[in-house]
């Protein structure tokens, strides 16, 4: 028995040490950030609202916004969400633009295919802004109207966040509409906003965007264009 005993915690030891020893040669995989930027700064995409979500002491609740909602208003889901659209734009001095753009057209979580959009510089936005986070491996936003309005609605407290940050899980795919249309799917992104609440712990919202990838300018002035797009 004693033998058994001892044999056993060897084995027990060897088992641990080599654990250990595969542990340290784990090396954290660092999310590629010259791919991820050159496929958020794709021109020819105007991102449209798909989904949110709120999780609250482990419970998610997901709408899709083309669908009825019990999170946000029905003012928001009607004027709002399929009426909004936005871009990452990158200028010089380290101007970096989440840009929210008058635009009607797909949205909400609808087949794959063929659709039309139009864009107008008519209206009244509040842009964000956007930076690479090394630390986070993530793109941290300052928040739009919109996104900001969304969250408030569905936060209990009318939390307004002011910054969110993009989910590793999800990031952008394509840096061409060719591409895109060649894969054949959807392409998404997700923005995370975490609000600290004094009795729930940490709350987690979150909004889906789904790429509209312009495929023909259709017509078009100084003050509005049409699109054929694949959503």
């Amino acid at each position: 028995m004693k033998l058994l005993l001892q044999c056993s915690g060897i084995v027990v030891f060897l088992l641990l040490f080599s654990c250990d020893d595969r542990e340290a040669d784990v090396v954290k995989v660092k999310v590629d950030q010259e791919k991820v930027l050159a496929s958020l700064l794709a021109t020819n995409r105007n991102w449209r609202f798909e989904e949110i979500s709120m999780e609250k002491k482990g419970v998610k609740t997901v709408e899709n916004v083309a669908e009825s909602s019990k999170l946000i208003t029905v003012e928001t889901r009607i004027n709002v969400t399929p009426n909004v659209g936005f871009r990452f734009e990158s200028y010089p001095n380290n101007v970096n633009n989440l840009d929210e753009i008058i635009s009607s057209g797909p949205f909400g979580k609808i087949p794959y295919g063929a659709t039309s959009l139009s864009e107008t510089g008519m209206g009244l936005t509040i842009d964000g802004s956007w930076t690479w986070d090394d630390a986070a491996q993530t793109v941290v936003i300052t928040s739009t109207s919109s996104m900001t309005g969304i969250v408030s609605e569905i936060s209990e407290n009318g939390w307004r966040p002011e910054k969110g940050y993009l989910d590793t899980t999800m990031l952008p795919l394509f840096k061409t509409s060719e591409e895109a249309q060649t894969a054949g799917i959807p392409e998404r992104i997700r923005i995370l906003f975490e609000e600290n609440d004094p009795k729930a712990g940490k709350i987690t919202y979150s909004i889906t965007l789904r790429a509209a990838w312009i495929t023909r300018l259709v017509s078009g002035n100084s003050r509005q264009h049409f699109y054929d797009v694949v959503y």
